[in-house]
């Protein structure tokens, strides 16, 4: 196909020269010098459904303290204090626990979502009594706003802060009459650099680097044309260039590097030419000229900004993806219109041949209604279940509360806002679920173009909107509407943003035209704007607006001309030109690393709502839709993923996550669902796993000490309502159970045994009258061998576990009450072992408390941490404290525990 597509070009622009009448003479040029010296349904169609739907032992006992026992702390008194902390040193060097991870997170916010086909978009406003910003966030989105939900009926809005967003607040949805918006934002300490790339191949700095401006932006006259070309055809060629690079100077002709995944852009026009440097498909560059090659293929001179400084090179014409009207009407106009490249011989379409099959489909039906659609695949290199992860760090995606509860993994703030659960964000982020005319603008280029942003079809767009111009109203400090303000703003040159961008992101922002931080009258910053909401942040609502407005102040930013003005040039310096240049990617900055001119993957994005790309590019395409222009040529930027399912990610009908907000001092990342361990994921504070089915009663994290040993406990109780798992915190349950240190029998059988601790006063209450409603019924103690432990899970009445009871009814239907000893404020109550041979004196063994609890009617069982050790292990532990006198009784008893033990091992392996 690349070889295909090489010398097609070449054909069809001789083709195309013939055609308006240019002859070609005989005689011939010289040769020219080259001048390049080295040097969900959908989100896009369903967001308003969406939106509105809501082991073996020998023989196990429980003394009642009778017997003879070594404890593991023999300096005086076994366990561990009410505080968690051991009182004597028993057992304490050694850790059979992992030791706890940390799990802080930092938030950010959201914006925008949803179908929007039918309203026009006039819901939210910051300063409503409904919803008020939440602070925010971490150093990774731009915009610290959740920015508006998705139903025309009943979506609502908020703006809130981020740390470091830099538009402070979510935008609005679609509803006039319930939707409210937050302010927030973000500061503006995220870094500016680059993501530079490291290879040396592709770097700009190597002898066979591309030309920068120093050595001429432009290729001049003779690099244009090949040796052995016709005076008339050079001509030709000649004044195209000319013609190309005053339009050039005059604006930016932003085209897309594609239909390769990789491509070097080249120090002249020949593919045997080294690369200046090599970029990604989807790639934005500048052309700035033109030249041809021997085989009259038409080549196009770029620039690019590449580690800190502009790259400029040649990339065929067949290679790049180009929206601009003015750049195609000179294509037309020269004979160079390369729309024959759309279709192969083959009738098949290369642009959408670069994509996974998985896309092929819904680009596909695009393409038969819109033949003028050109899309071009943004090759991310990046791999999508770590994309989905950073994604969901530290606040970066936020779902709005009229949101299902699927889509939700605990609050973000007092009640509007969300942390997206994993399945909503892949369900917005998939780029697949986004290809239908709904949601395919929000992967649109965000540059202006001159046949449809016109300001007729802004003044349409806004007419049932706080930005009307109906009546002759005007925008704020002006004498002029809203409409043309935009139009004017994006039109112009050393901008050119679209329009239609500019007015949808205020829509967006502003709601219902309400806040303060567009009202002009805010108290101490009277005539002073932030329509883009940039900089507003803080923890409370006045802090918020101060934040925004002061940023106004300091712009000057006195009235609706200068502040629009002055966000546009905030968006165009800030996003579209750092290669966030579509609504997608300033939602999901997925630019790899090493992009041109970008910040670093994941960081600077301007909102946190995870559906605002979808309701933003609806508001977009419906602007297009009146205006007519739906037909026009356009250039998709689709972003691809390394490992994406099979499938576009679909809602899903029944989630098994189960989130549990971390309590302070808490941070480990296993969370025990009705006794049995299972790994999650920590972020945003909270830890979130995966249940096995919807019959879980309880959740269990355990706190863990320097030494691995567990020292806390804090007990959830689960409920699941067919579709998703809530999570009720039960701090009265809190440190049910403890454990207080191993000990060995010295007289009778040989026996290890653990103690375990519940608080005198909670035990009390919990027998009468109750904790939260549950009673107590039994606790006990549970051992297994600890080899069966990643076998079988250590559960009441599981397979290879054996159990005591020391508080409740035993089998022979007699209640028992056992307690070892009463120690600062906890009933201390033990299992015990005995009899083990001295076969088994290296085997470990695991032990475990337990309590049963009941709770109208329904029984649960909540476990304490299990511990495992050996006889021998706990004996060589006991001897090494030096806490036992060489040649007493106890020492003589370990030693020879040991001795017997290594004994019989030797005689095991010489046998």
């Amino acid at each position: 196909m690349k070889k295909y597509g090489r010398y097609i070009c070449g054909i069809l622009t001789i083709a195309a020269l013939l055609g308006t009448g240019v002859r070609w003479p005989a005689p011939a040029v010289q040769a020219a010098e080259e001048t390049g010296q080295a040097g969900m349904g959908t989100p896009g169609e369903d967001a308003a459904s969406t939106q509105r739907s809501t082991q073996r032992s020998e023989s196990l006992q429980t003394p009642a303290g009778g017997d003879e026992w070594i404890s593991g702390q023999p300096s005086g008194g076994a366990g561990t204090s009410e505080s968690g902390q051991p009182s004597g040193g028993e057992d304490e060097s050694e850790s059979g626990q992992p030791s706890g991870g940390a799990g802080t997170s930092e938030s950010g916010q959201p914006s925008g979502g949803g179908d929007a086909s039918e309203s026009t978009q006039t819901s939210g406003g910051a300063g409503t009594s409904e919803s008020m910003p939440p602070s925010g966030g971490a150093g990774t989105s731009e915009s610290g706003q959740p920015s508006g939900g998705g139903d025309a009926s009943e979506s609502t809005q908020t703006s809130g802060g981020a740390g470091t967003s830099e538009s402070g607040q979510p935008s609005g949805g679609e509803s006039t009459s319930e939707s409210t918006q937050r302010p927030g934002g973000g500061d503006a300490s995220e870094s500016t650099q680059p993501s530079g790339g490291e290879d040396a191949s592709e770097s700009a700095q190597e002898s066979q680097a591309g030309q920068t401006p120093e050595s001429g932006q432009t290729p001049g006259e003779k690099a244009r044309i090949p040796a052995g070309m016709d005076q008339e055809t050079a001509e030709w060629i000649r004044m195209a260039g000319e013609a190309l690079a005053e339009i050039a100077a005059d604006r930016d002709i932003m085209a897309l590097v594609y239909l390769s995944d990789e491509y070097p852009v080249r120090v002249s026009p020949s593919y045997d030419s080294p690369a200046a440097v090599t970029v990604l498909s989807g790639q934005t560059v500048n052309i700035l000229d033109l030249a041809v090659d021997e085989n009259m293929e038409v080549w196009h001179y770029v620039k690019l900004d590449y580690m800190n400084q502009e790259i400029c090179g040649y990339v065929p014409r067949t290679y790049l993806a180009c929206a601009d009207e003015r750049f195609l009407g000179w294509e037309e106009t020269f004979g160079l219109n390369a729309s024959a490249y759309n279709v192969d011989g083959e009738g098949n379409y290369p642009d959408i041949e670069q994509f996974p099959e998985s896309y092929r489909p819904m680009l596909l039906e695009l393409k038969k209604t819109h033949p003028n659609w050109t899309f071009a695949k943004m090759n991310t290199t990046l791999d999508w279940g770590d994309v989905i992860s950073n994604e969901l760090l530290y606040g970066r995606s936020l779902v709005y509360k009229t949101l299902p509860e699927w889509a939700k993994n605990g609050l973000y703030d007092t009640g509007n806002w969300y942390y997206a659960s994993r399945a909503a964000l892949e369900l917005y982020m998939d780029p697949r679920n986004s290809l239908t005319e709904k949601a395919i603008f929000q992967f649109e280029q965000l540059t202006y173009n001159e046949a449809y942003h016109t300001q007729e079809a802004v003044a349409n767009f806004l007419k049932n909107t706080f930005m009307t111009d109906n009546d002759g109203k005007v925008a704020p400090g002006t004498n002029t509407s809203y409409a043309k303000l935009f139009w004017e703003v994006g039109r112009e040159e050393g901008r050119k943003v679209s329009p239609f961008h500019l007015a949808a992101r205020v829509l967006q922002e502003q709601g219902d035209g309400t806040s303060p931080l567009i009202s002009g009258t805010y108290p101490g910053y009277e005539g002073y704007y932030n329509y883009f909401n940039i900089k507003a942040s803080g923890t409370t609502n006045e802090e918020i607006y101060r934040q925004g407005l002061q940023y106004a102040k300091e712009q000057g930013w006195s009235n609706a001309d200068s502040a629009i003005r002055g966000g546009a040039d905030f968006i165009s310096a800030n996003y579209i030109k750092r290669a966030q240049d579509t609504l997608y990617l300033q939602k999901f900055n997925v630019n790899p690393p090493g992009t041109p001119n970008a910040y670093a993957t994941y960081t600077h994005q301007y909102m946190q709502n995870i559906m605002a790309p979808t309701t933003e590019g609806l508001s977009i395409k419906k602007l297009y839709s009146e205006a007519g222009a739906l037909d026009n040529t356009f250039v998709f930027k689709i972003p691809v993923y390394e490992n994406m399912p099979a499938q576009p990610c679909a809602e899903p009908v029944v989630s098994m996550e189960v989130a549990v907000a971390l309590p302070e001092g808490y941070g480990d990342n296993v969370l025990w669902l009705d006794g049995v361990p299972y790994q999650g994921e920590l972020r945003n504070g909270s830890l979130i796993v995966t249940a096995p089915h919807d019959k879980v009663k309880t959740a269990v994290l355990y706190r863990y000490d320097e030494s691995g040993v567990a020292r806390g406990m804090y007990v959830w109780s689960l409920a699941h309502n067919g579709t998703v798992y809530t999570a009720t915190a039960q701090p009265g349950l809190q440190d049910l159970l403890t454990y207080h240190g191993f000990s060995i029998r010295i007289k009778g059988k040989t026996g290890i045994r653990v103690k375990t601790g519940i608080s005198k006063d909670l035990r009390a209450q919990l027998i009468r009258p109750g904790v939260d409603g549950y009673v107590l019924k039994e606790y006990g103690t549970l051992v297994m061998n600890s080899a069966n432990m990643s076998q079988y899970p250590m559960i009441k009445d599981g397979a290879k576990v054996a159990g005591s009871i020391s508080y409740g009814i035993d089998s022979s239907g007699s209640m028992k009450d056992v307690a070892f000893e009463l120690a600062e404020g906890r009933y201390r109550f033990t299992g015990v072992l005995v009899g083990i041979p001295v076969e088994q004196y290296k085997t470990e063994f695991a032990f475990r408390g337990y309590a049963v609890l009941e709770r109208n009617g329904e029984q649960v069982v909540i476990y304490g941490p299990a511990r495992a050790r050996s006889i021998y292990d706990l004996a060589k532990a006991m001897l090494e404290s030096g806490g036992y006198e060489p040649g007493s009784e106890s020492y003589v008893f370990l030693e020879k525990l040991i001795n017997d033990a290594d004994a019989i091992q030797t005689e095991t392996q010489e046998n």
